[in-house]
């Protein structure tokens, strides 16, 4: 079974079983019971958010279809197993992170590695809002995604990586061998992307470097590509937007996709005025995690940011092209 033919699988299942998750949150639910093994329906419920009854009318067709059985819980068949690792879904021994409020010794030896590999990367320009996250944030962003599934098998979009999260990203994934289907750096500093080529070639990992100015329409050939994208943006509402429109134009129209976004507080109006345009783009808000990401020396923004889940429904309606004066803040002072 291909990868291909495996996803139209789990679309069918979402639309048999009227799942409004669709086909993510049936391999979300596949996922946890093949980590878990003999799982109670509620505790699948509790681990991804689903709610009961949508549960078990997505674990009915999964029976049908003979993806699963009930032996004191719901466990995966062989065929079940098969699929999901067509999807990249290995039953990988790792530990349950809880990326908000703890830090194994694990990751702690790999903020140390990183620290290490990265102590020569280039300096912030804050002309284009740059502001490095600490090393520890970075290996929160990739604990976090991996708690929300989007890691093994995914193609993985980062727009704009001067915090070096794909280097974070390479590292984790390879300490605990989750297989990245793809990952793509999106930025328009080509000392960042050369940077990161290096440490890619360093540590024997293939990844895709793009350099590209996110002010302007985005080539056709990136949209409708990716599984999942990465943002820490410039801090303006226009900024933020377009970085974000960029990246919902390039989840996956047919499964769809999630966002994550790191930004600074803003104030109501402006929040009111983000929100509404990321609703405009047919992305659905998860969740918002208030002081997640912290920065080295960054004082505009008390030195922290939240992080923000972002689902898509499918629909897409992106923003126009935005003049440079209006995304980054420097730009944006300098002409007031």
């Amino acid at each position: 079974m291909d990868k291909s033919e495996a996803e139209d699988i789990l679309i069918q299942v979402s639309v048999d079983s009227r799942l409004q998750e669709g086909y993510q949150g049936v391999r979300l639910i596949m996922r946890e019971i093949f980590r878990g093994g003999m799982v109670p329906i509620h505790d699948i419920s509790r681990a991804t958010g689903i709610p009961v009854p949508a549960v078990s009318a997505t674990r009915r067709e999964l029976e049908k279809r003979k993806l699963l059985s009930r032996k004191g819980g719901a466990i995966l068949t062989d065929t079940g197993i098969k699929l999901l690792r067509s999807i990249g879904i290995y039953d990988t021994k790792i530990p349950d992170f809880n990326c908000q409020y703890e830090v194994s010794d694990t990751v702690t030896k790999l903020v140390s590695q990183f620290d290490e590999l990265t102590k020569e990367r280039p300096s912030p320009d804050y002309s284009l809002d740059q502001s490095h996250a600490t090393s520890l944030t970075c290996f929160k962003r990739v604990m976090y995604c991996h708690q929300n599934d989007s890691i093994e098998g995914r193609d993985i979009a980062i727009l704009g990586d001067d915090d070096l999260t794909s280097v974070a990203m390479i590292l984790f994934s390879t300490r605990f061998g989750l297989k990245i289907n793809s990952l793509t750096v999106f930025d328009i500093d080509e000392r960042i992307l050369n940077f990161i080529e290096s440490m890619s070639l360093k540590l024997n990992f293939e990844i895709h470097l793009n350099k590209i100015d996110f002010i302007g329409e985005i080539p056709t050939r990136y949209k409708n590509s990716q599984d999942v994208f990465i943002t820490d943006p410039p801090y303006t509402v226009e900024g933020l937007t377009r970085f974000i429109s960029v990246g919902a134009e390039m989840l996956k129209e047919r499964t769809n996709g999630l966002g994550f976004v790191s930004y600074s507080n803003l104030i109501p109006v402006e929040n009111a005025r983000l929100f509404k345009n990321i609703a405009s783009m047919g992305l659905s808000p998860q969740e918002l995690i208030p002081a997640f990401n912290e920065y080295v020396g960054a004082q505009k923004h008390a030195g922290i940011s939240k992080m923000g889940k972002f689902f898509s429904s499918g629909y897409l309606k992106t923003s126009d092209p935005t003049p440079r004066n209006l995304i980054y803040t420097n730009f944006k002072e300098t002409s007031i």
